[in-house]
């Protein structure tokens, strides 16, 4: 019975680890500026898009960042934003496809910077 009740608190103690682990769903964009913008359009617009995120889809905690090449390929940059489950995600994905607020910051996103790619990531914190 003892050895019963230890096999069963290391697997509920496993599971719980793996359930509790620091993960998230980061989406990097691969993008370039549009002719006359700067980076400075380009953190205007995205804490905009924050903002409205946050306030709007009910997990929030989504973050996003603009990554300016400092060595290297110089031409373009990118966005990655950080949400904290793929649910949240998945909400925030409607919300720009689905309402008139998120189809505008859409046209203001785009206005800025023309996005050639993206890709959704499962990211671990160690």
């Amino acid at each position: 019975m003892k050895n019963l009740v230890k096999v069963f608190s290391i697997i509920i103690f496993s599971f719980s680890g793996l359930c509790f682990a620091d993960t998230t769903i980061v989406d990097v964009f691969q993008c370039k500026l549009k002719e006359g913008k700067t980076m400075k359009d380009v953190g205007v617009v995205n804490e905009k898009w924050v903002k409205y995120m946050n306030t709007h889809i009910k997990s929030s905690g989504i973050n996003s960042y603009d990554l300016a090449p400092k060595v290297g390929n110089l031409e373009g940059f990118m966005y990655v934003d950080v949400y904290p489950d793929i649910k949240t995600w998945a909400a925030s994905d409607d919300v720009m496809k689905k309402t008139k607020e998120g189809k505008a910051l859409q046209k203001e996103l785009s206005a800025v910077a023309k996005c050639s790619s993206n890709n959704l990531y499962s990211s671990t914190k160690h």
